[in-house]
């Protein structure tokens, strides 16, 4: 069931699968030129995005034309602004995405995945990066926008990023709630303060009850959480069955008091990106009411 979680969980922050197979057949039968000579940056014209988090950042540095594919998983582009859609995590169409003709392709996978590094010998460069704090992700946006060639708006965004993260720091209304987060079900799908989402609740002025559970993502027990009797519940996910029929919700005086939030945007917390900033302050809102 984990193994299942992790697939479903890298589909929904942007997985971009490779048919590994197919790459290395491909790899093997073509050959493409080569990246520039060591120490010559070339701005990459003709981009796809295996990742929403990439592609969202992208958009926020304005420069979402240079977008010519995007994953099945990927939010739509801006007015104006074409991308072909090449699948996800288990179904990359290999063919479209060669067809593309891209000159760099960005996923949150690590880079020397053994599927991606196909692309690498067809002559495409690949770039891996999985930010998993807001410090990661705010250097993220800066280190993309040098290699997009806006470095200076990759500059001013971070910085605004960073000072509304500190207005909401700053707030002397801002109170500490616990929160327990819910990623996904059946079962207690939750975060631990490996997770950025764990950090993104914090900074939201939340505190999550299974912030002492080293691991990212993790089954919680039914026990555990009705132990633990978080302030506020906050679902990331569809609702499957109503929250009665559910004892370890229905249980915690959260249920009771109406402190379930279950309406969340939850992509604006589940993609380490800057829309995530975004979430951080539509959750501090929502913890500061009552």
């Amino acid at each position: 069931m984990i193994a299942s979680l992790r697939r479903a969980w890298f589909r929904r922050v942007g997985g971009g699968g490779v048919g590994i197979a197919a790459l290395a057949l491909l790899a093997g039968c073509d050959h493409r030129p080569t990246s520039p000579p060591p120490g010559r940056h070339v701005a990459p014209r003709r981009i796809v995005s295996l990742a929403p988090s990439c592609t969202e950042t992208l958009v926020a540095l304005g420069v979402a034309p240079l977008l010519v594919g995007i994953s099945d998983y990927c939010p739509e582009l801006p007015a104006g602004c074409a991308a072909t859609r090449v699948g996800g995590l288990e179904n990359l169409n290999v063919e479209a995405l060669l067809e593309l003709d891209p000159d760099l392709v960005l996923t949150v996978q690590a880079a020397d995945d053994r599927g991606l590094a196909a692309f690498r010998r067809l002559g495409v460069a690949v770039r891996g990066s999985n930010p998993q704090s807001l410090a990661a992700m705010l250097a993220e946006v800066e280190a993309l926008a040098v290699l997009v060639g806006v470095a200076e708006r990759g500059r001013e965004l971070a910085a605004s990023l960073h000072a509304r993260l500190d207005a909401i720091a700053r707030d002397p209304a801002a109170r500490i709630p616990t929160i327990y987060v819910e990623v996904d079900e059946p079962g207690c799908f939750t975060i631990g303060h490996s997770s950025f989402v764990h950090e993104a609740v914090a900074a939201a002025g939340g505190l999550n009850v299974f912030g002492d559970v080293a691991q990212d993502y993790f089954q919680a027990s039914q026990e555990a959480l009705l132990a633990r009797a978080p302030d506020v519940v906050l679902l990331l996910h569809p609702i499957g069955r109503p929250l009665a029929e559910r004892p370890e919700i229905a249980g915690l005086a959260a249920f009771r008091n109406g402190r379930v939030i279950a309406d969340f945007d939850r992509d604006s917390l589940l993609r380490s990106s800057p829309r995530l900033v975004d979430g951080i302050e539509a959750l501090h809102r929502r913890l500061a009411t009552p």
